[in-house]
């Protein structure tokens, strides 16, 4: 890792040396970079090739791990329970790495519902569906949906990847968004 030395940077065709050392990063779909090992990858030199180099390192940080985010949702009804399907999408390089929790709830209390999606779902490529019943009689128009990592039964919230508005709690509010 260099810091960016332009005695050091080594371009070829406009991509530096750091710049193919860790594009492997994404080749892998790691988690998570590390920049303490025996590369000579400490956080000043990163800082330091950063400054002069931002976009590679910010193309890394827009990808690495897992970034999880609802695709599309829509209701549906089984006799007369109302329900929905959400189609989940990963924009990350990675897979969950544990059971990723979905809850459907409301502020009030009346709806709580909950279910898991299959270890390591969704993956980086297509899209993962999920089904959750709803109480009868509820409208989903106004349900929060959440996203949690659970590991040995301990759950951590999951940040939504998408550019809607999430509420306080890292939910977000179902509304209808495609007229018609």
């Amino acid at each position: 890792m260099t810091t960016g030395d332009p005695r050091r940077v080594a371009l070829d065709e406009g991509v530096t040396y750091n710049e193919k050392i860790t594009s492997h990063v994404l080749d892998v779909g790691a988690n998570y970079w590390s920049v303490w090992n025996w590369h000579n990858e400490a956080a000043k030199n990163v800082l330091s090739y950063y400054e002069k180099y931002p976009e590679p390192i910010d193309f890394i940080a827009r990808h690495i791990g897992y970034r999880i985010r609802p695709s599309f949702i829509w209701s549906f009804e089984r006799e007369g329970t109302p329900g929905l399907v959400i189609g989940l999408a990963n924009n990350g390089v990675a897979g969950m790495p544990r059971v990723l929790r979905l809850t459907a709830f409301s502020e009030n209390g009346a709806v709580n519902v909950s279910g898991c999606v299959d270890p390591g779902y969704p993956k980086p490529t297509g899209i993962r569906q999920a089904m959750l019943m709803l109480p009868p009689g509820t409208d989903w128009k106004g349900v929060r949906l959440k996203a949690e990592l659970e590991v040995k039964g301990v759950q951590y919230p999951v940040t939504w990847a998408c550019r809607q508005k999430t509420n306080a709690d890292g939910s977000l509010t179902l509304a209808r968004n495609v007229r018609g």
